[in-house]
């Protein structure tokens, strides 16, 4: 077998170590987020969302009416510069700001600033927002974006403290099975055609190395380590399902990267966002492939708790 970018099992061991940023060779991370940001057309559903996820959003935001209520200036933070959600059906008054650390991916992703919508560069963990300012949070797969647990406990407290009395969060999450599926049966269905798209396949290879491990994250190095040591000929896996070979080498962003995903269970999810002082309402998923993991939640702040660094 060959592997796309030519590296062999025996090449592994000596693959790229990860980009580092002076002082003191820290891992850069936000070169992982530069990477997608180049490549990020050849990512598709469910990694970014599509047609059905957008039309949820919109559905699930109208079934209540109180998300914007009868503030004179109706505002919502979206975590990321996700391009699907800043171009949804936004009701005419909302003020829509999006909020992104990684310069690059504001320049490829974000299609412009409007009246009505604008975006920055800062980090979700420490905001230029007044207390209380914002009537919704919204947000697409940012919560496996973070680490866990500490800095997923300081984003939420961030938003919560941002959002108003009674403000909303609109996520969709990206969550592992209860039961986890094995690296090898992945490998296993993808060989078999089991698997309808490279984006699909990455997720559940991802998803399954972390739950096999029942780690707290996973780093995305660790999932082409696996990729890799399998040994697929890309080339022909390509050209036997019709996917483009550009996509299948997306698979190269993960190699020496030290960007980490965190894949949480439903359940674990939605206690981390209670115990942050968020109450759900509405759920749902969509019927394109691996929706069942990628489901759309809605929750509301709750009132008369304390939380660290919240309101």
């Amino acid at each position: 077998m060959v592997f796309d970018a030519g590296v062999t099992g025996a090449d592994a061991d000596t693959a790229q170590t990860p980009a580092v940023s002076a002082p003191g060779l820290v891992p850069d991370v936000d070169a992982h987020w530069r990477s997608v940001a180049a490549q990020f057309g050849l990512i598709g559903s469910p990694l970014r969302p599509c047609a059905e996820d957008i039309r949820i959003l919109e559905e699930m935001l109208a079934a209540e009416p109180d998300v914007f209520g009868a503030t004179a200036n109706k505002r919502a933070w979206l975590l990321g510069v996700t391009p699907e959600i800043a171009k949804a059906n936004w009701p005419q008054e909302v003020e829509l700001i999006a909020v992104e650390r990684v310069q690059a991916m504001i320049d490829s992703l974000w299609p412009g600033d409007t009246d009505s919508r604008k975006a920055i560069c800062a980090d979700w963990l420490d905001v230029p927002f007044s207390d209380q300012s914002f009537d919704l949070a919204i947000g697409d797969g940012c919560l496996t974006a973070v680490g866990f647990p500490d800095e997923l406990s300081r984003l939420l407290a961030s938003v919560r403290r941002c959002l108003r009395r009674d403000g909303y969060l609109m996520l969709r999450l990206f969550c592992r099975p209860d039961v986890a599926e094995t690296p090898d049966a992945v490998i296993a269905a993808l060989q078999s055609g089991a698997i309808g798209s490279f984006n699909a396949f990455k997720w559940r290879l991802a998803m399954a190395v972390q739950g096999i491990a029942d780690a707290p994250d996973v780093g995305v190095d660790e999932v082409w380590r696996v990729w890799n040591a399998a040994r697929i000929d890309a080339p022909a896996l390509a050209a036997a399902r019709g996917w483009a070979p550009e996509q299948v080498r997306t698979m190269e962003l993960y190699r020496g990267s030290p960007a980490r995903y965190n894949f949480m269970r439903f359940d674990q999810t939605i206690r981390h966002l209670q115990q942050a002082g968020f109450d759900q309402l509405a759920t749902r998923s969509g019927s394109y492939e691996l929706a069942e993991r990628c489901p759309h939640v809605l929750l509301r702040k709750r009132q008369g708790i304390s939380t660290v660094g919240a309101s």
